[in-house]
């Protein structure tokens, strides 16, 4: 995950090669060992409720399973590697507003299989006044295991 081709190869996963984050239309903003961040942008067809310009809380969920699982990526080491979420708790803190949202998402322990992140999302606009945040732990099949 160190040199720029995994970097951009996580990059071209996140942004382009699962079709519902494309859809969604998310951008990596950051991604290192551990850790990943990304803008999601607002657009009125993913609003939960369309009265009041709120995002749907789905999106949000899935936004956090995104990064947390963008950030357990990062301790793959093949292309044969699978990883995919066990669990996942989000908290919606406030309401949000027609603005894009940032999501980052960290790993607080990595073991040989599973490994756990919490996750933090805000308005893009805004100093980290959390919207929801969240926790998920990942299976992780190593190809040499």
């Amino acid at each position: 995950m160190e040199d720029k081709a995994s970097k951009a190869f996580l990059v071209q996963i996140l942004e382009e090669l699962i079709p519902f984050n494309k859809f969604l239309g998310f951008k990596a903003l950051e991604i290192k060992k551990g850790y990943a961040k990304i803008l999601v942008p607002y657009r009125e067809d993913l609003l939960g409720d369309p009265r009041s310009k709120r995002w749907h809380g789905g999106v949000i969920a899935t936004a956090l399973d995104t990064v947390g699982g963008a950030a357990a990526i990062t301790t793959l080491t093949s292309v044969e590697d699978k990883i995919s979420t066990i669990d996942i708790r989000v908290d919606y803190l406030q309401g949000t507003g027609p603005k894009d949202i940032v999501v980052e998402g960290e790993i607080v322990r990595s073991g040989n299989r599973i490994v756990a992140t919490k996750m933090r999302a805000w308005h893009s606009n805004e100093e980290h006044e959390l919207i929801a945040e969240g926790r998920a732990v990942f299976n992780v099949r190593r190809k040499n295991e």
